[in-house]
C-alpha cells in the first residue's frame, strides 16, 4: 500500500501512527486494519495475541506475528 495513499485517508493528528504501523513488515490489509482501529505499535504490545485477534476479529496465529512485528 502506498504511503501517500494511506496518509490521504487519514489526517495530519494520526501521521506518527500511519507511520508506525506502515513501517510493520506485514501484509498490507493487516496494516489497513490496524490503522482503522486505531492502533499503535506500542498499543498492540499492550494486548495479547488472543485479545487482539478478538479485536480484530482474526486468527490468534495472524494477531501472534503482528504482535512479534511489532516488538521488532
Amino acid at each position: 500500500m502506498p504511503k501517500s495513499y494511506v496518509m490521504s485517508l487519514i489526517s495530519g493528528q494520526y501521521e506518527d501512527m500511519a507511520d508506525d504501523i506502515i513501517d510493520l513488515p506485514i501484509a498490507d490489509g493487516l496494516k489497513e486494519a490496524l490503522l482503522n482501529s486505531g492502533f499503535t505499535r506500542n498499543q498492540i504490545l499492550t494486548f495479547t495475541s488472543t485479545e487482539l485477534a478478538s479485536i480484530l476479529e482474526i486468527d490468534q496465529y495472524v494477531a501472534n506475528l503482528i504482535r512479534n512485528a511489532a516488538k521488532e
